[in-house]
């Protein structure tokens, strides 16, 4: 359940969502690759920001992690995954983005601005 600061109004802003994603589930080969070649069979995991109509926009730098199928990563064993969200905000925000809401996991955020056209 998220919390919202602010609603956009419809038509004059536009929105995007923080998303977490396994990177290696952008090509096949490189899931095979990330599997075999980790411990444990972890991942890379990352963040990536995405407009209402599913466009990619943002990505975070990529992160280990356990695959996105079980308990959600945490800091404590999945590391960089705080300074991967940070950094991704950060570039975010410089874009003109305002956070409108927060849901229950760290990365769950929402953002809109004005549309530029």
């Amino acid at each position: 359940m998220s919390t919202t600061a602010r609603q956009p109004s419809h038509g004059a802003e536009e929105r995007l969502r923080i998303e977490l994603e396994d990177a290696a589930s952008r090509k096949w080969w490189a899931r095979i690759f990330y599997t075999l070649g980790s411990q444990y069979g972890r991942t890379q995991l990352q963040f990536v920001g995405r407009t209402e109509d599913g466009t990619r926009l943002y990505a975070s730098d990529t992160f280990p992690g356990p695959p996105l199928d079980r308990t959600p990563p945490q800091e404590a064993w999945a590391p960089g995954l705080e300074a991967s969200l940070k950094q991704l905000r950060q570039e975010i925000a410089r874009d003109g983005w305002q956070e409108t809401s927060q849901g229950t996991q760290p990365w769950e955020l929402t953002f809109s601005r004005r549309r530029t056209s």
